[in-house]
């Protein structure tokens, strides 16, 4: 082989151990920036339909049909902007979004907060599953409080449920998983320098 092809795959291994290191130095930007391109066609969808506008309006199908690989999108489940359903439902939004409200905190926090215990993690997902099981299954529980501060029992959970235990998850999960994933990029950086 010529020592031209040699100077070019020397020069390819470093741009590819640059672009490493600097996707492990900046992989929380890196991943709060992609779930903000994740949740915003969520948003979008609703928008470009409400404009009535056919270029918008057969962008807004195809991002329904790309996101009904991620969600059930039943109207039912779902929350209403702009007059339309948002293109999943009102448990997954919520989920993204503190997710990504999660992971936009630990940019703050990312030296202070240490790795918790996976135990502390199942009690944060217990809500959410409590609500998902009882409901999948057909078992009532009290979802909301009637006149007379009574408790209301319904198989079905309502949109509120929904979101206030998504985001429970979503937010727990990232800062669950955030701290090892620095953990991981800090072992991963000290190895490419040396």
């Amino acid at each position: 082989m010529s020592s031209a092809f040699y100077g070019l795959m020397s020069r390819l291994e470093g741009y590819i151990i640059a672009f490493g290191s600097f996707v492990i130095r900046h992989w929380l930007n890196i991943m709060n920036a992609a779930l903000l391109i994740f949740i915003a066609p969520i948003v979008l969808y609703p928008y470009f339909m409400s404009t009535g506008d056919p270029t918008l309006v057969a962008i807004a199908g195809a991002i329904k049909a790309g996101y009904h690989a991620t969600c059930h999108q039943l109207p039912e489940r779902s929350l209403f902007i702009f007059g339309y359903q948002m293109a999943v439902c009102s448990r997954c939004f919520a989920i993204y979004a503190s997710f990504l409200a999660g992971g936009l905190l630990f940019y703050f926090i990312r030296k202070r907060l240490k790795p918790f215990h996976i135990g502390y993690y199942a009690l944060i997902c217990l809500p959410m599953a409590i609500d998902g099981f009882a409901q999948l299954f057909g078992v009532p529980l009290p979802r909301e409080i009637g006149p007379g501060i009574s408790l209301i029992w319904t198989v079905e959970s309502t949109n509120l449920v929904r979101v206030i235990t998504g985001a429970i998850f979503g937010f727990g999960s990232a800062l669950f998983a955030m701290p090892y994933m620095e953990e991981v990029m800090e072992i991963e950086e000290r190895s490419v320098r040396h």
